[in-house]
């Protein structure tokens, strides 16, 4: 995460923007064109919890890693984030924040947020604060509307409830792309592979949102190219484990040697809940009706 600090005129958009759903992309998206418009950089303001977090926050478990979070914000049009340490800047008063981390450190000449963004130690300002500091500075004020879905805002806790209960559709119209994780592939068992079904091993981050356990219909991008597959997220439980969730993946149509790869894997439906099983060839014929209808799933998703 790039924390250094920014001379350049810049447009921030403020936020934790967890999961980076679609209430997100509209600040971002925001920000974007007004940078364009002004001729100043697209930024973003959000911060690493790893250590601490406000307490309107809570337990967190995130959507998305802090990397992911990046990946994805750049990739909306951003080109420089901002992510200090939560513990770093969190007793700053409101006007300190404003003044000397947006405007003075991050060269802000203009800010976009949602109507709940709040901030200042012990998030004691709102929007209406930051709008009477940016009028003393000279910063532009861009406050997006929420964006609804069903007569309800887009939120990382609507999405998160989805996705404990497997209801990908949801989670991914929601998110406004399709749910997943870029994990670096590991070393299992190799059980898999003795059953004929070779699978990639990626164990999920610990403290992050889980989908529910149970196996469903993905797509693994491999060099640019997106390949049905079926996943197991779980931790085993026919098969002895030191109980991590870890995501299993099979790719029917690949057969390469991904070890310490980072590989992309996408959700698109859940298809059943974790089971266990009373013999490795119960599971055996378990995976392979699994397969069959991961595949005849991933047909209905492919051109979406």
């Amino acid at each position: 995460m790039n924390t250094t600090e920014k001379r350049e005129h810049t447009v921030i958009a403020l936020g934790f923007f967890d999961g980076v759903h679609r209430g997100h992309q509209a600040v971002i998206g925001q920000a974007v064109e007004l940078a364009a418009r002004r001729s100043l950089l697209p930024c973003a303001f959000t911060f690493d919890t790893a250590h601490s977090a406000p307490s309107s926050k809570g337990e967190l478990h995130a959507l998305t890693t802090v990397e992911q979070r990046e990946r994805e914000l750049m990739r909306l049009g951003i080109a420089q984030v901002f992510c200090p340490a939560f513990e770093s800047f969190r007793d700053l008063s409101g006007e300190a924040f404003v003044r000397e981390m947006l405007y003075q450190r991050f060269g802000a000449r203009a800010l976009c947020c949602g109507r709940d963004f709040r901030f200042g130690k012990y998030a004691g300002c709102g929007v209406d604060d930051l709008e009477r500091l940016c009028v003393g500075l000279g910063i532009e004020l861009c406050i997006t509307p929420e964006v609804m879905d069903g007569g309800e805002p887009v939120s990382s806790t609507r999405i998160r409830a989805a996705l404990a209960q497997g209801e990908m559709d949801t989670v991914n119209r929601l998110l406004g792309r399709r749910y997943g994780f870029e994990l670096e592939v590991v070393h299992g068992r190799r059980l898999g592979r003795q059953m004929q079904y070779p699978t990639i091993n990626q164990l999920l981050p610990e403290g992050c949102a889980l989908p529910r356990f149970g196996v469903y219909a993905a797509f693994a991008e491999i060099d640019g190219r997106a390949y049905p597959a079926v996943t197991n997220v779980g931790v085993k439980p026919t098969v002895k484990s030191d109980n991590r969730p870890v995501a299993e993946t099979h790719i029917p149509d690949l057969a390469a040697d991904l070890y310490g790869r980072v590989v992309p894997v996408t959700l698109v439906r859940f298809l059943r809940p974790e089971a266990r099983f009373s013999s490795i060839e119960e599971l055996r014929e378990n995976i392979r009706r699994d397969t069959e209808h991961a595949l005849e799933t991933c047909k209905l998703y492919a051109l979406q």
